[in-house]
């Protein structure tokens, strides 16, 4: 056993994977990681938001290549992962971002939708740790960061299966941290609270207006900040920028309320 590391790679020579790419946290972290010199290999369903997002990047003399991927499908994840290694060589660096938001109470869910949800949040996270973590515990190096919620800690009515899905990922990454010390590969949970995002958007105005009175109910929404993105990309950036030797396993980001103009 050696108490000393290797030096950390330059962020050009540490190439990234980011799923769930097309909008919010998994957009705003492929855009950081990439101002910070990562090669950034970005992926999801929707692949015209992509080709634009790797214009962007590049425009802003970042490095990018986009791949569509399917997390809920295990060869479209293989292929995702090979076409990642064929542009940029192996990865060093995986974000996984992926999701969507179907609201409804828990027995109100058939149970096909429960389990998609189910695996857009959890079973796709295990697809791409599968995929990953074979490569970099070879290597000996290699930084993995995961979204959580803190929906996992503090369950908000009406939120489906996001709540039961957000409550296992966190627990496998906790148990795969466990797994992989010794390893030189480092897992993160970056856990957003409130965030303005895609996600809820297209809601109908009766399932918004039952979700807000539900969850003011049991004491959530008690301001009207929300994160942006940019917010959690620099938690995820954080992570993956630690000096070897030390690590950030979870990192909560939270919303700050507004200043109040008499507090007394």
């Amino acid at each position: 056993m050696s108490l000393r590391f290797p030096p950390q790679l330059a962020g050009a020579e540490r190439p990234a994977l980011v799923t769930g790419a097309s909008s919010g946290i998994g957009r705003a972290s492929a855009e950081a990681l990439a101002a910070l010199g990562h090669p950034v290999v970005v992926g999801a369903r929707r692949a015209s938001r992509l080709d634009e997002l790797v214009a962007s990047i590049r425009e802003a003399g970042g490095e990018a290549t986009a791949c569509a991927v399917d997390v809920t499908d295990a060869d479209s994840v293989a292929a995702f992962v090979a076409a990642a290694t064929d542009a940029y060589g192996d990865p060093e660096v995986l974000v996984s971002s992926a999701g969507s938001l179907q609201m409804g109470r828990v027995w109100e869910l058939s149970p096909e939708d429960f389990a998609a949800q189910m695996d857009i949040h959890l079973m796709s996270v295990h697809r791409m740790l599968h995929a990953v973590l074979p490569g970099m515990i070879s290597r000996r190096r290699g930084d993995v960061v995961v979204i959580g919620s803190d929906v996992a800690y503090t369950a908000r009515p009406r939120s489906g299966a996001y709540v039961a899905a957000k409550a296992g990922l966190e627990n496998m990454a906790n148990q795969a941290r466990k797994e992989l010390e010794g390893t030189g590969v480092r897992l993160g949970v970056v856990r957003p609270g409130p965030v303005m995002t895609e996600m809820g958007t297209e809601f109908d105005p009766a399932t918004a207006e039952a979700v807000i009175n539900d969850w003011v109910k049991h004491g959530f929404g008690r301001h009207p900040r929300m994160c942006k993105p940019s917010d959690l990309a620099r938690g995820v950036t954080a992570m993956v920028s630690m000096p070897r030797g030390a690590q950030i396993t979870e990192l909560e980001i939270q919303p700050e309320a507004p200043i109040e103009e008499d507090y007394s």
